[in-house]
């Protein structure tokens, strides 16, 4: 394999590692603030404090844990799906790179 092939299947690589990574930060994200609004939804608050002080106690906390954990217990199988996906992809660029000896530094992908 010649080097201009080679660095574009590396880049081609890598820009489907980071999408990858970017899906699972999105599901996670997305997981922790439809957390967070069903806590809120499940405990109104009956004062207002000042601005500055949060109103989210020890009891909305648990209530959040609690929430969190069973809807990773829904999603739990699609988010290890997306991780095995990372690790898998992660391994095939370091066994290409490691094959033809690209010591280059890998690129630092965000989406």
């Amino acid at each position: 394999m010649d080097r201009e092939r080679l660095r574009v299947m590396l880049a081609r690589m890598e820009t489907a590692l980071a999408e990858t990574r970017a899906n699972l930060a999105r599901v996670e994200q997305g997981l922790s603030d439809r957390a967070e609004a069903e806590t809120i939804r499940q405990r109104p608050k009956k004062r207002h404090y000042h601005r500055r002080m949060t109103r989210w106690t020890g009891a909305d906390e648990t209530a959040y844990r609690r929430v969190l954990d069973e809807m990773l217990n829904v999603t739990g199988p699609e988010i290890e799906r997306l991780r095995r996906r990372i690790a898998r992809q992660d391994a095939a660029i370091e066994t290409l790179r490691r094959k033809y000896g690209v010591n280059a530094e890998r690129p630092r992908l965000f989406f």
